[in-house]
C-alpha cells in the first residue's frame, strides 16, 4: 500500500508540477496565437508541453526512487533518463520529416540494447538476441509513430489525455496484477499527469483556444519512450503476460478509425466516443488477462 509520503512526492506533486507547466505553456501558446500566426513562434509552447511531462514525470521519479544511479544498474533506473531523452528529442522534433525518421530509428534501435542489457548478455545467446532486437526495434519504431499520429488524430483535446490517462492506468493495473507493484507506481505517475491534462483540456474546450492540441506531436517522445520503458520492464523483468503487452502495443492501432468515413459521419461527439471504446477494448482486455494469470479468481493459466 502506498504511504502518504508516496502518494504526495509520486502522484500529487508530479500532477501540481505538471499541471503548472501545462497552464503556463497554453497561456503562452494563446498569447504566441493573438500575436503571430507563424508555426516557428509556437514551438517555445509546445516544446514546454513535453517540458510539463517530462518534468512531471521525473519529480515522480525522484520520489518514489530518489536519485537515479549512473551508470543505470537496472532496467527500471532507466525510465528517469528516457523522460530526459524524450524532452531532448522533442525540441528536435519539428525541424524536419527525414531528421526525425533518423531519430526515431536511432531511438528504437539503441533503447532495446539500454534497457535490456543484461538479458542481452546473460540470456539469449547472439542470434536469439539479433531476433528480438529487431523486432523490438521495430516495435518501438511503430510505437514512435502511433503516439504521434494518435495526437492529432484523437477528435478533442480531452480525447487524447483520456485515452493516454486510460492507458497508463491500464498498464499501472496491469503490472500491479503481474506483481510487479513498484513499476505499477511509475505507472500511476503517468495516470497522474494525464489526469491533470484531462482537466486542462476540458476547461480549455469552452474557451477560444478549442483547436489547438494540448499535446503537440513534439510531446509524443516523452510519451512514447516512457510508456515503452514501462512495458519492457514490466515484460522482460517482472511478470506481465505476453497477451497483455502486445494488446497494450496495438492498442494505439484503434485511433484510425476515426478515420473511417462512417465513423466520422457520426459528429464529433460520437467519433470520439468511437475512438475511446475502440482503443479501450485491448486495454480491458489486456487486464482481464493479467487477472486471470494473477490467479485473484483462482488458478492462473499462462499466456
Amino acid at each position: 500500500m502506498l504511504t502518504l509520503k508516496q502518494l504526495f512526492l509520486g502522484l500529487f506533486l508530479p500532477a501540481v508540477v505538471s499541471g503548472g507547466v501545462l497552464i503556463f505553456a497554453r497561456s503562452l501558446s494563446s498569447k504566441q496565437n493573438a500575436i503571430s500566426s507563424e508555426k516557428k513562434e509556437n514551438r517555445s509552447s509546445d516544446w514546454l508541453i513535453a517540458v510539463a511531462l517530462s518534468v512531471g514525470y521525473i519529480v515522480g521519479y525522484l520520489g518514489l526512487e530518489g536519485l537515479p544511479s549512473f551508470p543505470p544498474r537496472l532496467g527500471a533506473h532507466w525510465l528517469c533518463y528516457l523522460a530526459v531523452i524524450g524532452l531532448i528529442v522533442g525540441g528536435l522534433w519539428n525541424f524536419s520529416f527525414w531528421g526525425r525518421i533518423i531519430t526515431q530509428v536511432a531511438l528504437a534501435v539503441i533503447i532495446p540494447r539500454l534497457l535490456l542489457a543484461p538479458t542481452f548478455r546473460h540470456t539469449w545467446g547472439q542470434l536469439e538476441g539479433i531476433i528480438w532486437w529487431v523486432c523490438l526495434a521495430v516495435a518501438i519504431f511503430i510505437f514512435l509513430n502511433l503516439v504521434q499520429q494518435s495526437f492529432t488524430t484523437l477528435i478533442s483535446d480531452a480525447s487524447v489525455s483520456f485515452v493516454y490517462f486510460g492507458l497508463s492506468g491500464g498498464t499501472a493495473l496491469i503490472l500491479a496484477f503481474s506483481g510487479a507493484l513498484r513499476l505499477a507506481q511509475h505507472g500511476g505517475i503517468l495516470v497522474a499527469l494525464f489526469a491533470v491534462s484531462w482537466g486542462i483540456a476540458l476547461v480549455s474546450q469552452r474557451r477560444s483556444d478549442n483547436n489547438r492540441y494540448i499535446f503537440p506531436p513534439s510531446a509524443s517522445p516523452v510519451v512514447a519512450l516512457l510508456l515503452a520503458g514501462i512495458w519492457m520492464n514490466g515484460y522482460f523483468f517482472e511478470e506481465v503476460p505476453t497477451a497483455s503487452a502486445i494488446l497494450l502495443l496495438i492498442s494505439l492501432l484503434f485511433v484510425h478509425v476515426g478515420r473511417i468515413e462512417v465513423i466520422r459521419g457520426l459528429g464529433t461527439r460520437r467519433s470520439a466516443l468511437v475512438q475511446i471504446v475502440a482503443i479501450a477494448l485491448p486495454v480491458v482486455i489486456a487486464i482481464g488477462i493479467a487477472i486471470a494469470r494473477s490467479g485473484l479468481f483462482g488458478d492462473g493459466s499462462g499466456y
